[in-house]
């Protein structure tokens, strides 16, 4: 008897108590799933990031790797472009496309397309076109002048004596990147001005 008292002394949930209960719930819920939403946008940046640095460094491992190689550097007008482009004589010692290798002339510039390429030509009459960066919107190129210690956006094939250090500037995706190199047959003293 007394069991029977004590299960009709339990009431049941009204509405409202339930009512509140999902609401309650309803708003964690909301609250967990902004918080896993952000925490998803952020990875994707982080991801996109990473996939912007690991483009610049391929970019820059390929031109350091030919700069190391380089046997003359310079930079003239072509008459397909609107920016001066640079020129490279190198020598290309491997190759997936073993015709590719030995001599080689690659001039970089910027396409129609906003496209950083490298065209490359071998002694043999091979070419291919590789697209370094893309998105890209300006670029320039400037050689440093070791005897008068300036750099200069022209530099003919024939000029005499070699430049020290070629800049590559760019405007990717809204930034504006310089690169530097130092050259590997540049063995002149660079004298800058004033300098006795």
């Amino acid at each position: 008897m007394l069991l029977s008292q004590s299960m009709k002394k339990k009431r049941s949930l009204t509405l409202l108590e339930v009512v509140i209960a999902m609401l309650l719930l309803g708003i964690l819920l909301t609250g967990l799933f902004n918080t896993f939403r952000q925490g998803l946008k952020k990875n994707i940046a982080a991801k996109e990031l990473k996939q912007k640095v690991l483009q610049l460094e391929l970019f820059q491992q390929k031109l350091r790797s030919l700069f190391s190689e380089e046997e003359g550097v310079w930079i003239e007008k072509h008459p397909d472009l609107s920016s001066l482009p640079l020129f490279i004589e190198f020598q290309q010692k491997t190759d997936p496309d073993f015709k590719m290798c030995g001599e080689t002339t690659g001039m970089l510039y910027l396409n129609g397309k906003k496209e950083l390429c490298l065209a490359s030509w071998s002694e043999k009459g091979n070419s291919r076109i590789e697209t370094l960066l893309d998105n890209v919107d300006a670029f320039k190129c400037r050689l440093f002048d070791p005897k008068k210690g300036t750099w200069t956006q022209t530099w003919p094939k024939k000029k005499e004596g070699s430049p020290a250090m070629a800049a590559v500037d760019l405007t990717w995706n809204g930034k504006e990147i310089p690169f530097v190199f130092f050259l590997s047959r540049s063995n002149e003293k660079i004298t800058y001005p004033g300098q006795p």
